[in-house]
């Protein structure tokens, strides 16, 4: 009846959609890796304030099912709270899970949990201090990425290599250029 095709080989056809993905991607992945910490603020206060709006709204909505105009108000609160919450505290709860990944690790390799404590402590606060060049990096490789997969699709599989030095060349471009150019 209906077969979707969604192999690699199905993208990089040469076709419309390839194309505009492509471009899409090449552009999205150079945004993103040369002002990636520029923007993660702003991205990220986007998205608490959707997750805090749609929560308030859902709270007041359970809590005064007869009213309409306390669930907005409710969820315009919550909306502030979950932006401010989101693009302030963010950076702690990244550095917080940075030191739980290493002292998983530290588990694995030497299963004391003195050790596994104090590595845990350390890598926290190391990475709560580092956090900016953390997500210049991040961005950056992603941004690498994206444009990588985008020159993918633009060239096809004989150019194979070409989007892996061009997603190459973007990720130390951009990791390059927001540590140690755009200095905030």
């Amino acid at each position: 009846m209906f077969a979707l095709d969604i192999s690699v080989s199905s993208l990089t056809g040469g076709g419309a959609g390839s194309l505009l993905m492509g471009i899409i991607l090449l552009i999205v992945g150079l945004v993103l890796a040369f002002m990636g910490e520029d923007i993660w603020h702003a991205i990220l206060g986007l998205i608490g304030a959707i997750i805090g709006g749609a929560l308030g709204y859902a709270i007041g909505s359970v809590l005064f099912p007869d009213s309409w105009w306390i669930p907005i108000i409710v969820g315009i609160i919550c909306a502030i709270i979950g932006s401010i919450l989101f693009s302030w505290l963010v950076e702690l709860g990244m550095a917080i899970l940075a030191g739980a990944l290493a002292a998983g690790v530290a588990y694995i390799i030497y299963p004391q949990w003195m050790v596994v404590l104090i590595v845990f402590i350390v890598v926290t606060i190391i990475a709560y201090f580092l956090m900016d060049q953390i997500i210049a990096v991040l961005t950056a490789l992603v941004g690498g990425i994206l444009a990588g997969a985008g020159v993918y699709l633009l060239v096809g599989n004989d150019w194979w290599w070409a989007a892996l030095v061009v997603g190459a060349l973007v990720f130390f471009g951009g990791a390059g250029y927001q540590l140690f150019v755009d200095e905030d």
